[in-house]
């Protein structure tokens, strides 16, 4: 689609919240629906009425689907407070002595059981090498004071969090996190990116939470982005195939560039997706929202299109 003009040296967002985040001057848009993982050549044509014209190529490069680790090591979790090796025969007691044995490539299996305190992933991976950790496939692997994730490069997959005003909630920042298939029920926010982050890949989780759609309430998100209330924004995320019901919003306040695609929303108090205080380049397409009890759709105001 023709690219949309922005002009704003700065955006201005909440009074007293991140008030100087930088802007630019130039234009904006998005090409939809490539191939991941691809290198693409994109002309660009610059026509001016008044006189004057322009062409450039660029090369660029799509970000890749996230995958397992392979090739690293696989390791064993229950629940414990500290011991263990990690092997099947004597696996790790808790989180906390996993993670000091932590390293890129690693696999950790958490098995069944309940996981006391509240859960914060600090040990990062680099890029293209999470550190995964991954509900071992034998009961309910049980978070029951929740998740703080506070490294980048981190993988959470299979993991059930209930009953918390909080579920899982991001610290300083990270990038590059990945929430695959896990269960939250209960809960008034259950994926909230309250310290932000950047390219977070959301997909395939159940959210059922505690605020039914005849309350009318305002207040208990499904997946929030947060971004004007963050630190440091909150853009580049993939929300994808995930069931949400039982909320305020199924999702709300994207940053910039991030795609909500395929996801099923139905019983909420509020909207479907709220993309308020949202940026340039933000993608929505089908999406199923039933029984929204205000919006399908609310987006109001945004700070710059397209």
């Amino acid at each position: 689609m023709p690219l949309v003009r922005v002009d704003a040296s700065s955006y201005s967002v909440l009074p007293g919240i991140n008030t100087t985040l930088p802007g630019f001057n130039g234009f904006a848009g998005s090409i939809l629906f490539l191939d991941p993982d691809t290198t693409y050549e994109v002309k660009l044509d610059l026509s001016d009425p008044d006189g004057g014209a322009d062409s450039h190529i660029l090369t660029i490069a799509t970000r890749p689907l996230p995958t397992l680790p392979t090739g690293g090591r696989t390791f064993h979790v229950v629940p414990g407070a500290g011991g263990g090796d990690g092997s099947a025969g004597s696996p790790f007691l808790g989180i906390d002595a996993a993670q000091v044995a932590a390293q890129p490539g690693d696999i950790f299996l958490i098995h069944a059981g309940s996981y006391n305190g509240r859960a914060a992933f600090t040990k990062p991976g680099i890029e293209r090498n999470y550190i995964a950790w991954k509900g071992a496939g034998d009961g309910e692997a049980l978070f029951v004071g929740g998740i703080d994730v506070g490294a980048s490069h981190v993988w959470l997959e299979g993991l059930t969090i209930r009953n918390l005003p909080n579920a899982l909630t991001s610290k300083s920042c990270p990038t590059d996190v990945v929430l695959s298939r896990n269960v939250f029920i209960n809960n008034h926010y259950s994926i909230y990116l309250q310290a932000g982050g950047s390219y977070w890949y959301i997909a395939d989780n159940s959210i059922t939470g505690d605020t039914p759609a005849a309350s009318e309430s305002f207040d208990g998100e499904g997946i929030e982005m947060n971004e004007p209330f963050s630190p440091c924004g909150s853009d580049g995320h993939t929300v994808a195939h995930n069931r949400i019901t039982n909320v305020a919003d199924g999702m709300s306040y994207p940053g910039r560039n991030v795609d909500i695609f395929g996801n099923d929303i139905f019983d909420v108090s509020d909207d479907g997706l709220e993309p308020d205080y949202g940026y340039a380049n933000n993608r929505m397409w089908g999406n199923r929202i039933t029984n929204a009890h205000n919006n399908s759709l609310s987006f109001q105001p945004q700070y710059c299109g397209p």
